[in-house]
Order: C-alpha cells, then sequence, then structure tokens
C-alpha cells in the first residue's frame, strides 16, 4: 500500500524482513504468501533474491537509521503481512515489539498500527461480502 515510499534499499530490506516474519510462528500461510507476493510486485523487485534472511539483525539495524516516515510504513506493512491469516501468533508479536524497540516506534504507535491494519482487514472483507452478495 506505501511501499512506493520506500527507497531501493528499504524496499529490499522490507521484503526481507516480510520474508522472515512469515515463518516465526514455524509456518508460511498461504494467506502470507500471497501478501509477499504482491509486496514483491509493489516494490517492483521481482527478480530480487533473499540474501539476509540469516543475519536478519542487520537488516534491522540498517532500517534503524531510515526516517521515522520509513519505519512507520514498514511496521504497517508488517502488520499487513502478519495478519493476513487474522491472527499475528505470540512469536509474531514478540518479534514485532522487539522490531518496534529497534526501530525507535513507541510501543503505543505500534498498537495503534497493528489496530489500523486490523480494521482496515476487516473493511476489505466487509466490502468483498456486499459486493458478493446475491
Amino acid at each position: 500500500m506505501y511501499l512506493s515510499e520506500l527507497n531501493i534499499g528499504e524496499k529490499k530490506n522490507f521484503l526481507e524482513l516480510a520474508k522472515f516474519s512469515m515463518g516465526l510462528d514455524g509456518e508460511q500461510k498461504t494467506e502470507e504468501q500471497e501478501v509477499y507476493q504482491s509486496f514483491v510486485q509493489e516494490c517492483g523487485l521481482t527478480e530480487y533474491e533473499l540474501k539476509k534472511q540469516d543475519n536478519i539483525q542487520s537488516v534491522i539495524k540498517v532500517l534503524s537509521k531510515s526516517k521515522n516516515k520509513s519505519k512507520r510504513i514498514v511496521l504497517l506493512e508488517l502488520y499487513g503481512i502478519l495478519l493476513a491469516d487474522g491472527d499475528v501468533s505470540k512469536e509474531e508479536s514478540d518479534f514485532m515489539t522487539e522490531l518496534s524497540n529497534q526501530l525507535s516506534i513507541e510501543e503505543y504507535e505500534s498498537k495503534k498500527i497493528q489496530r489500523w491494519v486490523s480494521a482496515m482487514n476487516d473493511m476489505v472483507s466487509e466490502g468483498y461480502a456486499m459486493i458478493d452478495k446475491e
């Protein structure tokens, strides 16, 4: 949704984080895979190969130097993929709390972003229900 606002390096690092976060609960669900593929398309990085999955802390360290706007975009979009299946696991929640801390984003702001993403997902589902109604 907002990934076009990131620079190329931030987009690549975001994709690294997105893929990493998908496996935190031990499985990569179909819904998460679909959202990830939409992220790849939105970033315009269909040829990008993930390189930093074994060193995700280096990705976070680089992103921690980004502008606050970029950091909030990263969190918002990551919540989008984690909420794709309708649930954020304890592992995912713990990761997002730690990520927020490392990006110097207050906990209340992170929770607000999560609530907004959840509400947007609900609204999209309601919209589909309205238009698919016979």
